[in-house]
């Protein structure tokens, strides 16, 4: 799977960098592997990265069954997603629209370091 998962449990942050071509099979079974890591936690913030992605193919239905299913993660936490390029972009602005009472704490930015900013909000 074209995706690197790591938990910082110093930092109660789950990161996702997905890179080259991901699919809708991938992006639905990565919440699988996340749930199955013992250093998971519900009240972990989250940044999914999508800066190394090549090409995606994540239909509409896809982000539909992803926005219908239920969050791992504890509803205060921060989820960001940052997705530089214009189509993955507005395919997260997308994804935020349909979460926005689900994952009401769900930022879209174009840069890593804006993920962080948006991070250390969380903690003020």
């Amino acid at each position: 799977m074209p995706v690197i998962l790591k938990i910082d449990s110093h930092r109660k942050v789950v990161y996702s960098t997905f890179y080259g071509k991901v699919t809708d099979e991938e992006f639905l079974r990565h919440g699988a592997t996340i749930a199955s890591d013992p250093d998971f936690r519900t009240d972990f913030s989250e940044i999914v990265d999508f800066t190394d992605v090549t090409h995606a193919n994540i239909s509409e239905s896809t982000l539909t069954t992803m926005a219908n299913t239920r969050s791992l993660f504890s509803q205060s936490v921060f989820h960001i997603v940052v997705a530089a390029d214009g189509a993955l972009f507005e395919l997260a602005s997308r994804y935020k629209e349909l979460t926005r009472k689900s994952r009401p704490n769900l930022f879209v930015v174009r840069t890593r370091a804006e993920a962080y900013k948006v991070l250390a909000k969380r903690k003020e």
